[in-house]
């Protein structure tokens, strides 16, 4: 693999670092404020796979030479300030912008998915993105029946 190469795989592992970081923070901004235990226990069982994650494509990064990133970037504190200021208004505003912010990740794991890499990124990208995948798909259905209306609300 050439040298330029490399650091491309790097900058585009960072990114996805990057972009986990950023999930961190609007799940914590979302697990926050939203009153169902339920629902709170999925988000954070979510929150947690992106830390996951970060760990996992941090350990590549660092096996191929270079630095993992180790913080969200301006975006993320963007998307963590919105989620919280979305959150405000309820579950389901909660919901609707953890959704939004899983799309993103969703469309951005998938066109790594189109880059060039070693066996053992690809595998942890595709894990990723499984898991990234399942993200949505609970908070879609959890909107499709908006679960907050057949919880009891905890105090």
């Amino acid at each position: 693999m050439a040298a330029m190469d490399l650091n491309r795989m790097i900058q585009r592992l960072n990114d996805l670092i990057a972009l986990d970081y950023d999930a961190v923070g609007a799940y914590e901004a979302a697990i926050t404020r939203v009153d169902v235990e339920s629902l709170r226990m999925s988000l954070r069982a979510f929150q947690q796979d992106h830390v996951r994650h970060i760990q996992d494509l941090s350990r590549v990064v660092t096996m191929l030479g270079g630095t993992p990133t180790q913080k969200p970037d301006l975006k993320g504190f963007l998307l963590k300030g919105f989620t919280a200021v979305t959150s405000m208004m309820g579950n389901e505003a909660a919901l609707q912008a953890m959704r939004g912010n899983e799309v993103l990740t969703n469309r951005t794991y998938q066109m790594a998915l189109s880059e060039d890499w070693s066996d053992e990124a690809r595998r942890i990208i595709e894990r990723n993105f499984s898991d990234e995948q399942r993200h949505l798909a609970f908070i879609e259905g959890a909107l499709r029946n908006r679960i907050w209306e057949q919880t009891p609300v905890q105090p």
